[in-house]
């Protein structure tokens, strides 16, 4: 390695370990990094989060627990394997986003009542005819982009996390999300907010261009006291589309709802979600980010507005209760006084202003 490499790989060994050891000395050694510690706190814990850190970053590594001090080798290269756990989630809530909607639409939105013998055979006519598709290939892609745009701005800043947790859940849409572990702090404001806000905006426009296309190979028909629509709480972007996608023949008209608006729907209502500045939230990590101390005055007051808009929609009191079981103040990081740069505050920026362009007080008719 030459030295500017030899500097960047010494600093991320630093943020494996610095806020846990006192390193006492660090030299290079071929493809090697030769680190001696010496423990902050109790040294049993600190070398187990330490293990667990270079195993989830893919480090090869030796650690000589002495008797004073602690030595490590670390290996300049780390190995980016994907968990087998992480991948086995992945394809079940791949399987079910294309399988659970559809047993819901066949099933439960109509007045018929099927015993489950139909209600599996009617679900596998329409996968057959190949319903779902368009709504797996689009909602699998707004969160895996999502969770990758964390977990790449992660790795940048050489903050550990592991690969993303997708989840798969028996409703509507087939899925809770996708989550990531973080396994090391976060240093400074700028990498709270890029690794804050990079996940919202990467989700937002895949969504964005899902939202884009499904309009415009969506069915317009005039507006009418029979028409049934789909119509979903329309976030201020939805309006923005329809505007510039759509040149209607009269005002009163109607767009019939189709899986790609439908997953873009929900991306952006996902995404307003998270943008909350509520606690360990993306929007709660930007707002800190930006304000420092003063993000649980905003989330405060963001929980306040979710209360009164409750009593139209409860499951804005669902997220509330989140706020008030996980905490609305987000917890400090190990600099706050670094400066944030122009890069940050304009990811920063752009992330809240999705919240504005996403955001839907109503989220159902």
């Amino acid at each position: 390695m030459n030295q500017k490499e030899t500097d960047k790989y010494n600093q991320a060994v630093y943020k494996l370990v610095g806020d846990l050891f006192s390193i006492t000395a660090l030299y290079n050694s071929d493809n090697e990094t030769v680190v001696t510690l010496i423990p902050r706190y109790n040294k049993n814990l600190s070398l187990k989060l330490l293990k667990d850190r270079l195993q989830i970053a893919g480090y090869t590594y030796v650690i000589e627990d002495e008797e004073e001090q602690i030595s490590l080798r670390v290996h300049s290269k780390p190995t980016f394997k994907i968990p087998p756990l992480n991948i086995f989630l992945f394809f079940v809530t791949l399987f079910s986003i294309y399988v659970v909607p559809v047993f819901f639409q066949q099933n439960f939105m109509t007045a018929e009542v099927f015993s489950f013998k139909e209600m599996i055979h009617r679900t596998y006519l329409a996968l057959l005819q190949g319903d779902g598709i368009i709504f797996t290939i689009a909602m699998i892609s707004i969160l895996f982009v999502h969770e990758m745009g964390h977990y790449i701005a992660s790795r940048r800043r050489n903050i550990i996390t592991s690969w993303p947790y997708f989840i798969p859940a028996p409703n509507i849409i087939g899925t809770c999300g996708a989550i990531i572990k973080s396994k090391s702090p976060f240093w400074n404001r700028r990498d709270l907010i890029e690794v804050g806000a990079w996940g919202p905006i990467a989700g937002w426009i895949v969504a964005l261009a899902w939202t884009t296309y499904g309009i415009l190979t969506a069915t317009i028909e005039p507006l009418t006291s029979t028409l049934e629509t789909g119509i979903l709480g329309e976030p201020l972007i939805f309006k923005l589309l329809t505007y510039i996608c759509i040149t209607p023949s009269s005002e009163d008209f109607a767009i019939i709802l189709n899986d790609a608006i439908f997953a873009g729907w929900v991306g952006m209502l996902v995404t307003a979600i998270n943008m909350l500045p509520i606690g360990q939230l993306d929007g709660g990590h930007v707002v800190y980010g930006l304000f420092k101390k003063k993000q649980h005055l905003i989330g405060y007051f963001a929980m306040g507005v979710l209360f009164i808009l409750g009593f139209d929609s409860p499951l804005w009191w669902m997220f509330a209760a989140m706020g008030i079981i996980f905490g609305v103040k987000h917890p400090p990081t190990l600099n706050d006084a670094q400066i944030l740069s122009r890069t940050a505050i304009i990811l920063a920026v752009s992330s809240l202003l999705i919240l504005v362009l996403s955001f839907t007080p109503v989220p159902s008719p």
